[in-house]
């Protein structure tokens, strides 16, 4: 029963079991039932990549986080023009990822994605608004950005921030839909203003052809996904290495975009080779895991995007004889699930630094503290009570990361930028900090000269 209830739980759901808004796992599985959003796009929006993706990321993302349903209307008899499914249309795209096509529900969260639309002013109604190395979402009334320069990472990026504010919408936080919210890939500062053009952002030429992930959960599905939506002039000129142990269970779902309920106990490494495959990539699967021993041969990929949250993983992310690695780290609590770091490497600081060794100890005190605390909440106090779990798995239980799609697309959409900035010649981002609750209060350190680039490249298809 513990294994079941544990292997079962829906990640986002687990926010309402840790916070205490829940009383029962019951409860917190039906909260998240009623929450809706619904996509349209209009036919002038439809031709471009870059709103596709936002649309499509939204879709995806929301399906997993937002239990109640999405509903998606608009121009979508226009070509599917982004191949991350199959299908003719953008609606066999909606359809292929378990969209409803179908009007707005009356009470249902509206996000128009680019262009114009009109809404009920006490409606919840949204825009995803992009240009360039550019996206994120503003109130439907205000204007945006124009599209000059397509980069379907910013509408990825637009698309998974849309889901982050219906989300903090429905969750009862009041500013969420009242402002704007955004980034500029090409660059984090903090001081950077995502609404304004500036001129240093270039236009994509040549894009990373080689990439090694290391985890293929949360995060790294979603770095696979933001890579399948970039517009290579030949996929088949792109090497995936796909490592990973872990076969899917029924949660995994509910936080990592290529999984369906039909991929039960299916090995991850198979599901994403498979994925990735059918957009016409080149995949190679590594079932071991990434440690101490591990060692790249030099012509595998230069380029790692390391998606794991193990620490002894990460201590050795330097050592292993990648020309580049980029790293995020989410948050795995209900207060900060929405948290992103992002590290990269080489840097001044060597990753068993930041993570350094601690004692077997000192990481069971940290588990116990926290167990202690969430087990007084009332949804383990209900599970013990009705003798469903026993105080094991009640501490295991504790240990369950809350998690939700569109903080890790949101991160992937920052690293898969940082690889083609690099390309680009602008230097990385070696640390950078953001909370998707104030994205304005972030943090970011970026190296003081640009990288000599030491791994594959391919031509993008130029519009």
């Amino acid at each position: 029963m513990s294994e079941a209830i544990i292997d079962d739980l829906n990640r986002t759901a687990k926010l309402f079991i840790d916070s205490g808004a829940a009383a029962s796992l019951e409860e917190a599985v039906a909260k998240l039932g009623t929450f809706t959003m619904h996509l349209t796009i209009d036919v002038g929006s439809t031709a471009s990549p870059t709103h596709q993706a936002a649309l499509l990321t939204a879709l995806n993302c929301g399906l997993r986080s937002l239990l109640g349903g999405v509903t998606v209307d608009g121009a979508l008899d226009a070509p599917l023009v982004i191949p991350v499914t199959g299908g003719a249309t953008l609606g066999d795209a909606v359809i292929e990822l378990g969209g409803v096509i179908a009007p707005c529900p009356p009470n249902a969260p509206l996000v128009v994605i680019g262009g114009q639309a009109t809404a009920d002013p006490a409606k919840f109604a949204i825009r995803t608004t992009c240009d360039g190395w550019r996206g994120g979402i503003v109130p439907l009334t205000d204007v945006g950005l124009t599209m000059c320069t397509e980069f379907t990472v910013s509408g990825a990026l637009a698309g998974a921030l849309a889901v982050a504010e219906v989300f903090a919408h429905v969750s009862g936080e009041a500013m969420a839909g009242h402002r704007s919210v955004g980034l500029s890939l090409w660059q984090l500062d903090p001081d950077r203003n995502w609404l304004l053009t500036h001129d240093d952002e270039p236009m994509v030429v040549d894009l990373p052809s080689d990439f090694w992930l290391i985890g293929l959960g949360h995060l790294g599905q979603a770095y696979l996904w933001t890579i399948g939506l970039l517009p290579y002039a030949d996929p088949g000129d792109v090497r995936l290495f796909l490592q990973d142990v872990d076969r899917a269970g029924k949660s995994t779902k509910s936080t990592s975009l290529l999984t369906r309920a039909t991929d039960e106990r299916r090995l991850k490494t198979r599901i994403c080779s498979d994925w990735a495959e059918r957009r016409g990539f080149d995949t190679a699967i590594i079932e071991r895991r990434f440690d101490a021993d591990f060692r790249r041969s030099a012509n595998e990929a230069g380029l790692a995007l390391c998606g794991v949250d193990n620490p002894d993983a990460r201590r050795i992310l330097d050592e292993a004889g990648f020309a580049m690695v980029l790293e995020a780290g989410l948050g795995d609590g209900a207060e900060d699930f929405r948290l992103i770091r992002v590290h990269s490497f080489p840097a001044v600081r060597r990753s068993a630094e930041i993570w350094p060794a601690v004692t077997q100890a000192a990481n069971a005190d940290g588990r116990m503290d926290r167990a202690a605390t969430l087990k007084g909440r009332p949804a383990y106090v209900d599970l013990r009570d009705k003798g469903d779990i026993d105080e094991c798995g009640l501490t295991r239980l504790a240990d369950v990361a809350v998690g939700a799609p569109f903080v890790g697309v949101t991160a992937a959409a920052i690293v898969v930028a940082q690889a083609v900035r690099a390309v680009a010649g602008g230097p990385r981002i070696t640390v950078a900090n953001i909370d998707l609750r104030s994205i304005d209060y972030r943090s970011a350190l970026t190296a003081p000269e640009p990288d000599l680039i030491t791994f594959a490249t391919a031509k993008a298809r130029m519009p």
